[in-house]
Parts: C-alpha cells; sequence; structure tokens
C-alpha cells in the first residue's frame, strides 16, 4: 500500500501535523511510525506541560511566532476537547544581581513579541504568592501562561486521528529512508509515500543521517530531572519562574504542578551521555557514551557557548544540597526534607549545536529533501508551538 505521507515519531509534533494534514487534505492516506510502543515515551510524556506565552525568544524567530500562534491553539483545541488546563499565569522574578539587570530586557522582548506582560513591585509580588523569595524589588506576570497534560492531550489527538483514518504503528525503528524520502525502511517492512516527515525528536538526526540528508549540526542531549515539593500545606497560585540568565540556553529551577496539585520544582540541564538515558535502567549504549564524552568534554574544555560555565553551574544541582541551595533562592517555606527525587519527570532535550557559531542553536531547525521533511531542532517551547509548528511543516514542505 502506498500512502500520502508517512510520518516518523508519533510525539506531539508527528501527531499535530497529522491531525493538520488530515484537516487540509481530508482524503489522504496518513501513516505515522512510531519505534516505541506509545507515543509519550519520550519528550511529549515527559514535559512540564507549560503553555509558554513567548516572552523569552528572540523576536522574528520560529520559537516566538509559532510558539505565540501554536499556544493559541493548543489551548483552544484542550479547551474543545474538554480536557485539564490550568490558566494560573506566571510570575519571573530576579534571584541574582544579573538577572535584575535583565529584566527590562526581559519586559521589552515580551512587548516585541506581543506579550501580555505586566511589571510588578515587592508588594504586589508578595500579595499574589507569599511563598516567594522576593530579593529585588521588581517582577513579571505573563497572565497567559499555562499548565495542561501532555499525556492526555497526546492521548486525545491520537483518538481524533484515528477516528479520521489515520494509521499508527508501533514498534516500527526507521532505519533508512531512500528513493528521495519516498521509501521509508523499518526493521520489519518497507513504506511507500508521495512525502515523508522525520518528526523523531532525539533520533531525529539519526533518522536524517540515514536519509542521506547533509548538515553540520551534533547532537547534545541535556537531561531535565525534577524534585517534588511534598510539604502539604505548601502551596502557589501561579509559575514561578526565574529572569532567565539570556546568555544561556535554559531557563533555571521553576515550579511545576499536575492536575493532582502536587507540586515540583526543576529542572536540572546536566549533560548526559546517552539520548534516552534517562536513569540507569536505560538501555547504556558504549559507542554512543564516547563519541558524546569526547563532544562535551571539548566543548566544555573550549568553553563554547559557555558550556564550561554551564556545566559548572548545573554541577551544583547534582547533589539535594546543591539543589536545595538554589530552591532557596526562588521560593520560601520548603526545606531540604520537603524535596523527593521525581522519577516520572525526567526528560531529555533533543537540543543540536552548530560547529560555526560554536553555539547550542536556540530555534527551530527543519530542512527540506526533495520528497522528506526533517525536524532538527525541536526544542521547547515545541510543545506549545506544536499545532503552528505543524502549518510551518506543511508550507515548508509545500504541500
Amino acid at each position: 500500500m502506498k500512502y500520502d505521507f508517512i510520518i516518523i515519531g508519533s510525539g506531539i509534533i508527528g501527531l499535530t501535523l497529522a491531525y493538520k494534514l488530515k484537516k487540509t487534505k481530508s482524503n489522504a492516506k496518513i501513516l505515522i511510525l512510531e519505534k516505541e510502543y506509545n507515543s509519550i515515551q519520550h519528550g511529549s510524556g515527559r514535559n512540564s506541560g507549560v503553555i509558554h506565552s513567548g516572552i523569552y525568544y528572540d523576536p522574528g524567530s520560529l520559537r516566538a511566532t509559532l510558539g505565540m500562534q501554536g499556544g493559541i491553539e493548543l489551548k483552544e483545541y484542550i479547551k474543545t476537547k474538554k480536557l485539564w488546563i490550568d490558566e494560573c499565569g506566571k510570575i519571573l522574578i530576579p534571584i541574582s544581581i544579573h538577572s535584575n539587570d535583565n529584566t527590562e530586557n526581559l519586559y521589552q522582548r515580551g512587548i516585541q513579541n506581543g506579550v501580555m506582560v505586566k511589571k510588578l513591585s515587592h508588594k504586589e509580588i508578595q500579595q499574589l504568592e507569599p511563598n516567594v523569595n522576593i530579593q529585588y524589588d521588581t517582577g513579571l506576570l505573563i497572565p497567559f501562561t499555562s499548565v495542561a497534560d501532555p499525556k492526555e492531550v497526546s492521548n486525545s489527538l491520537i483518538n481524533d486521528l484515528k477516528d479520521l483514518g489515520v494509521q499508527i504503528i508501533y514498534n516500527q525503528e526507521v532505519k533508512k529512508i531512500t528513493d528521495e524520502g519516498k521509501t521509508v525502511s523499518t526493521d520489519q517492512n518497507n513504506y511507500f509515500c508521495d512525502h515523508s516527515f522525520n518528526c523523531s525528536g532525539l533520533q531525529s538526526d539519526v533518522v536524517a543521517k540515514n536519509a542521506g540528508l547533509e548538515f553540520r549540526y551534533s547532537f547534545l542531549p541535556f537531561k531535565g530531572k525534577y524534585w517534588k515539593i511534598t510539604n502539604s500545606n505548601f502551596k502557589l497560585k501561579h509559575l514561578i519562574y526565574p529572569i532567565p540568565d539570556l546568555r544561556y540556553p535554559f531557563l533555571g529551577l521553576h515550579t511545576s504542578h499536575k492536575k493532582d496539585g502536587s507540586f515540583y520544582i526543576g529542572p536540572s540541564s546536566t549533560p548526559v551521555l546517552g539520548r534516552e538515558l534517562y536513569n540507569s535502567e536505560c538501555n547504556f549504549k558504549l559507542n554512543e557514551a564516547i563519541s558524546l564524552a569526547l563532544s562535551f568534554g571539548l566543548k566544555i574544555l573550549k568553553n563554547e557557548n559557555k558550556l564550561r560555565s554551564l556545566a559548572i553551574q548545573e554541577a551544583k544541582l547534582i547533589t539535594k544540597n546543591g539543589f536545595f541551595n538554589e530552591v532557596k533562592k526562588l521560593i520560601n517555606n520548603v526545606s531540604k526534607e520537603n524535596l523527593k527525587p521525581s522519577l516520572e519527570k525526567v526528560g531529555i532535550r533533543s537540543q543540536i549545536f552548530d560547529p560555526q557559531s560554536k553555539t547550542l542553536v536556540n530555534d527551530f531547525v527543519v530542512i527540506n529533501q526533495k520528497h522528506s521533511t526533517h525536524v532538527l531542532n525541536a526544542i521547547s517551547p515545541a510543545w506549545t508551538a506544536s499545532f503552528a509548528f505543524a502549518d510551518h511543516l506543511i508550507k515548508l514542505a509545500k504541500i
């Protein structure tokens, strides 16, 4: 059987792409191939569920434009399907002199990106959130930011796609793409299509190389780990984030919560020697570990993109004491004994490095071949942006 479109990967990007393709071409035959036994094994089932506003991203970047539009569409989908969402908003506070100096820059970036953002005084923050550690007389409120359940959203989309006639086949790892993207070979079968889409997240660079795509980027995985706050008396009405240091690609420790009312803080951003090495029980690949160790080691040694500075900063978060010392900068009324490692909230960022600019690439990266499209860098806020990202992929593929 020949398909109009084959999508490799059933994470949120693959699912929303199939959804948008069906909305655009209702008669299209679409197949999704997934190497895992479900669609939420990796990033789409492990992210914080935060629907971002777009305040952080360079004006005019894909992350800014697709993030804003995608967030609006994602909220609309969630509400239409009557899924859980908490439109709690986000408060950003400075936790150092550098981030305090950066508050105005971030505020202006939000304005440029069309984000509704309000400046808060020390007194206003204290009234809104008594448990926040207010070190400086300023903060930012972003009402748009919300929290939803990423697993619930993925499962809803899967049910929609089944109703629309989209076929999803699990336990099918793509080994090769040939015929300019029109033949997709797994470890079990060959599949044929008019156009294939590589939306395979942590494996996207491997799949792209197996399609003969040439690119200069290398893959660097970073593990994000959360700790659960076990103090039952601890409550927050908003998400609490630090004003980030925009010299680094990550946002710093911040709060998160789930539908059941449990609170978390994280994530760390620790270099990890395996793109799916979530814990010691995962499949360790020696060749991959050696390759990543060499790649990370050289970049840290040369401090490319301040990776040495980042590694030193992240090393503080490895121990519970170090993690707690960072937590105290953001929130009060949590003791070290209140922190418990969360085994379920551990994720790995699919991040690529550009050897030309010697930086981690801080925007979405998509490359086309004649009959295939490869999503190489679906970093945060890819979950937020997913519906708009799907439209972007369709446009790039000229479908």
